[in-house]
């Protein structure tokens, strides 16, 4: 059925519209499941929910974009979808992040937000004072798109975020590709609680950066 091409159409995109070469090498994605990470001291956690789509989310968009043949069979059966359709399955419901200080009996949660990633990050990394949160690319494609690097504040708003191109010591060619992804990233920690340090990896070279989560920026 048309619809159901249209449904995946975003994840082909993601996938196969990033080859850049006939060297690069294939890969496979898993749907995103909800991911948990602590801080190096164990006492704040981040709960990330990844971006839940509705079941027929999907075509409700085909039959909405009027990008389906214009016969009266499909009229039928679009005016028939439309009018069973309810309010939640046109609504996506975006990827949530959830920062919870665990360093007593019951965990306390500082914030809940919805994060900038279409899908969810890859990974994240939290201060030991929970006073900032940084993410690292976006799910289905490392190393592409506006929000490689993310960083979020004490109270979960995302403060600044990061192209690739605009972070990187190295040229983008310099890094391995796959059909979806330019895999950069060796190693992402907070050395305080104010500065993270990236490590930059091609298939020659390694490079570390500090950013400073207080300032925005990285530092000479």
């Amino acid at each position: 059925m048309a619809y159901k091409s249209y449904r995946y159409l975003y994840y082909f995109i993601l996938l196969w519209g990033t080859l850049g070469s006939i060297k690069a090498r294939a890969d496979i994605w898993q749907p995103p499941g909800v991911k948990m990470y602590y801080s190096e001291n164990l006492k704040y956690k981040l709960v990330i929910t990844p971006q839940i789509v509705p079941e027929k989310y999907y075509q409700w968009e085909y039959f909405k974009s009027n990008r389906h043949p214009q016969t009266n069979k499909i009229l039928r059966k679009t005016d028939k979808f439309m009018r069973n359709i309810s309010a939640q399955d046109t609504i996506l419901i975006p990827c949530i992040g959830e920062l919870y200080d665990v360093s007593g009996s019951e965990s306390v949660l500082i914030w809940k937000r919805s994060m900038l990633n279409y899908s969810c990050p890859v990974h994240a990394i939290i201060a030991n004072n929970g006073s900032s949160v940084a993410t690292f690319d976006n799910w289905y494609s490392i190393g592409y798109g506006v929000n490689v690097f993310v960083i979020y504040n004490q109270k979960g708003d995302a403060k600044s975020t990061y192209k690739l191109e605009e972070i990187s010591p190295f040229p983008l060619n310099d890094y391995s590709k796959s059909t979806s992804s330019l895999y950069w990233r060796k190693e992402a920690v907070f050395i305080d609680n104010e500065r993270v340090e990236l490590t930059f990896q091609t298939d020659k070279y390694l490079k570390k950066r500090i950013y400073n989560t207080k300032k925005f920026e990285f530092e000479r």
